[in-house]
């Protein structure tokens, strides 16, 4: 049975599993952007402050300047420690390490409050995201802190994993106290990141393991890999989850530049209608003064086989990667929808070939021919190639 313990650990050093997800199970994460501010907040809260000083800007206040330091989000440096993290559409998991008394406390409902202000904002909402109290677990041994970093890092987009690996460097992300396990490891198999490596995407943890790991999570593993990717669990998204996407994605589709760039394409492809009418016009004009100019049956066929018209060309819509909010790239998915397999990235600029639009995403054409769906609040139309 998944851990049940919802006790706010409140000592000194300490490592504990913190969890908290949607109220009914809803969608927390509903684009890039959700991701990515959340991970912001985190390095808001886990970065050392900037000095007074050099935080000072000047105000003007009925034409007099004043020169002050702007209101400064909360900030837990050296007070709290993220070891690891794992975020998934409708829940998010912490290992956090506490090193002054209280501080976990303050700091996740700080993180969850300011969280839910942006989202509810965003989305037109009112009213809870969070489920209620979140729930944590305090860790005593260094075996189950292994573990659950195999857990949190096992599958999923958004994680702690690429620091792990020694691929990203995060000044906020402390995975020290896993890592020096695998660094002193004697076992070949288990040494260093590619050992960890080894561990997280080979080994599979015995009965013994499983049960030390299940006295530290926070949700049961079949709740955990159905919400990860329903089909390893067996079974599709609920109704009620794909409606809940599609409510928090609305009030985005009304936004101005969608509709902007919704009506360019409308009257590209009414535009590019007009011109097959055109050419079929041409086309069938052409084909009768051939016919009328031929003496008998056999050269006419042969004529109209002869002088046929070339196809008109068909332009290309084009549109391009427009990044505003500080992402180094966008996530290429299979289906048009977050949980949807990601097949690729694509970086700030980069145009492709528009194919069409499915609720809030664009089908695109990939070099390789096939296609794949980028979310449409990081694409605009930049034109036409024949």
């Amino acid at each position: 049975m998944p851990a049940q313990n919802v006790r706010r650990v409140d000592e000194d050093g300490v490592y504990s599993h913190i969890y908290n997800k949607g109220v009914e199970g809803r969608i927390i994460f509903a684009d890039e952007e959700d991701y990515q501010v959340f991970l912001g907040y985190l390095k808001d809260y886990l970065t050392a402050p900037v000095s007074p000083e050099s935080a000072k800007k000047e105000f003007t206040v009925n034409g007099r300047i004043f020169r002050g330091v702007p209101h400064q989000p909360k900030n837990y440096f050296n007070k709290v420690e993220l070891v690891a993290y794992s975020l998934m559409p409708n829940h998010f998991h912490l290992l956090v390490h506490q090193i002054t008394k209280g501080s976990s406390q303050s700091f996740i409902r700080s993180l969850c409050t300011r969280y839910s202000m942006y989202f509810n904002k965003k989305y037109q909402r009112t009213g809870a995201l969070f489920q209620g109290p979140y729930k944590s677990v305090q860790i005593k041994d260094v075996s189950p802190l292994l573990y659950l970093s195999h857990y949190l890092h096992h599958g999923g987009d958004y994680s702690s994993y690429q620091e792990f690996l020694g691929l990203k460097e995060t000044a906020w992300v402390k995975p020290k106290v896993v890592l020096s396990f695998f660094n002193k490891s004697e076992n070949k198999s288990f040494k260093g990141t590619t050992g960890y490596k080894h561990f997280v995407e080979k080994y599979q943890l015995d009965s013994k393991e499983k049960e030390l790991l299940q006295g530290v999570i926070l949700e049961s593993e079949s709740e955990h890999l159905e919400r990860r990717n329903p089909e390893l669990a067996g079974s599709k998204p609920s109704k009620e989850l794909h409606s809940d996407t599609v409510s928090v994605l609305e009030p985005w589709l009304k936004v101005p530049e969608f509709i902007t760039a919704a009506v360019a394409i409308f009257i590209l492809l009414f535009t590019l209608g007009i011109r097959n009418i055109w050419a079929f016009s041409a086309k069938t004009q052409i084909t009768k003064t051939q016919i009328a100019a031929v003496p008998s049956p056999t050269p006419a066929v042969s004529g109209i086989e002869d002088t046929k018209p070339d196809p008109a060309p068909q332009d290309k819509i084009m549109v391009a990667i427009k990044i505003t909010d500080g992402a180094e790239s966008v996530n290429v998915r299979q289906e048009p929808a977050v949980k949807s397999q990601k097949i690729g990235e694509a970086k700030d600029g980069e145009t492709f070939e528009f194919v069409s639009v499915n609720s809030g995403w664009y089908e695109v054409k990939l070099t390789d021919g096939s296609s794949g769906f980028i979310s449409a609040r990081y694409l605009e139309v930049v034109g036409e190639n024949n």
